[in-house]
């Protein structure tokens, strides 16, 4: 069977190493009346039975950790495809099957292979799938030299992007029960704050779902227009009076900060509006520049509100899905505030842990076996979301329970 690491902690690494289930390094076994049960691969013990006690001891321990964690005076989220990518329930796809499909494609004489070739893409990014090395060259390329078959290529792969983004969540119900757990909080906390690099609208669909507002730095008047004010806004509750010695700020709200841009932005004058559908989608393309584009509203606005609440003072938490750590600016902020704020932890989501995934994901893979910040969790969105412990205070409504 593959080896497999299940949970990373400071004091604690379970995995499934040599057909052996091993708590840091050693042999798990536990005395169950007068006999001894050794959790390794045997005519005994099945495979499924191996991961699933794996499985059952990594959620044990999370979960003792996310109670504590949960409870922090800010709570972050920060998702990348792997939050959209499941093909029964919600219906993302990753970069690599970007890829795959884009290789298909046959239109207007489009041909990949010839396009890799006049890119002289070499075989390691091939081999990678790296859609996001791709375009980069390909921008560059177009930097120096007037190429119209290069620029359409460039067009209709932005153009497969954008279609391939523009989906519907198959399932909401994971998406939506994410937002309730984390919403679930004291009012004294701030409010949920999700950032995302994803261009898809999986968490707008989830949250109409449960009648959340959504705070996302646009207007809430037709058309919906961005400025950067409205993520200061808040929403309370008036009860006969439009004054009130204490605010009683409603439920079911959060913010969502689309770092990358989204498939229903479209810039129209000096306005950025929301739309159902954009005649030029506002999003930052897989490629190099990326880093320069982060400097441009709207998406500086949003950046700058990222890097500023992993620096606040008091208790914070960001919770990380499936989001792979490539995007080294991003990376940057998160690894300097670690660095900076003793108060911030972070717990990454990923169901492949795989220190040599990239350079970044590597450095917090080391971090978190010397450092109490960092822990790495080996699920599945839709598998960690059912085990992600509900408030110890409130109820989905927000409200203490009794």
């Amino acid at each position: 069977m593959d080896n497999k690491i299940f949970l990373i902690t400071q004091n604690k690494i379970i995995e499934i190493e040599n057909d052996q289930l091993k708590v840091n390094s050693v042999l798990l076994k536990e005395k169950i009346n007068d006999s001894t049960i050794e959790y390794k691969l045997s005519e005994t013990l099945s495979e499924d039975q191996l991961i699933s006690k794996a499985y059952k001891l990594c959620r044990y321990n999370y979960i003792q950790s996310l109670e504590k964690l949960l409870s922090a005076d800010k709570l972050l989220v920060l998702t990348g495809a792997g939050s959209s990518k499941d093909d029964e329930l919600f219906g993302g796809k990753l970069m690599c099957e970007l890829w795959d499909l884009i290789s298909t494609l046959n239109e207007n004489g489009f041909n990949f292979d010839s396009f890799l070739d006049t890119l002289e893409i070499n075989q390691t990014v091939k081999d990678l799938r790296d859609l996001e090395m791709v375009l980069s060259k390909a921008k560059l390329y177009l930097a120096f030299k007037e190429d119209a078959g290069i620029t359409n290529s460039v067009k209709l792969i932005e153009d497969t992007i954008l279609k391939e983004c523009s989906f519907n969540l198959i399932d909401k119900s994971i998406h939506l029960e994410f937002i309730k757990k984390l919403t679930s909080r004291k009012t004294k906390q701030s409010r949920l704050k999700i950032f995302t690099t994803n261009y898809d609208k999986a968490f707008e669909e989830a949250g109409a779902e449960g009648s959340y507002i959504i705070i996302d730095g646009f207007s809430f008047t037709q058309p919906r227009t961005f400025n950067g004010k409205y993520f200061d806004y808040d929403i309370v509750i008036r009860e006969n009076s439009r004054t009130s010695a204490t605010e009683n700020f409603a439920n079911n709200v959060f913010h969502l900060y689309k770092l990358h841009g989204s498939v229903n932005w479209e810039k129209r004058s000096t306005d950025i509006i929301q739309v159902e559908n954009p005649s030029s989608a506002m999003m930052v393309y897989p490629n190099s520049n990326k880093f320069e584009s982060s400097y441009e509203q709207p998406y500086f606005e949003m950046m700058s509100r990222f890097q500023s609440e992993l620096r606040k003072s008091g208790t914070t938490t960001l919770i990380t899905v499936g989001f792979s750590f490539a995007d080294k600016h991003i990376f940057t902020m998160i690894i300097e505030a670690l660095n900076q704020n003793p108060s911030l932890n972070i717990v990454i989501i990923e169901p492949f842990i795989n220190r040599d995934v990239n350079e970044n994901f590597k450095k917090l893979f080391d971090l978190s076996k010397v450092s109490s910040q960092v822990i790495i969790i080996g699920e599945f969105f839709k598998d960690f979301v059912p085990n992600l412990p509900l408030s110890q205070y409130l109820n989905f409504n927000g409200t203490a329970d009794e």
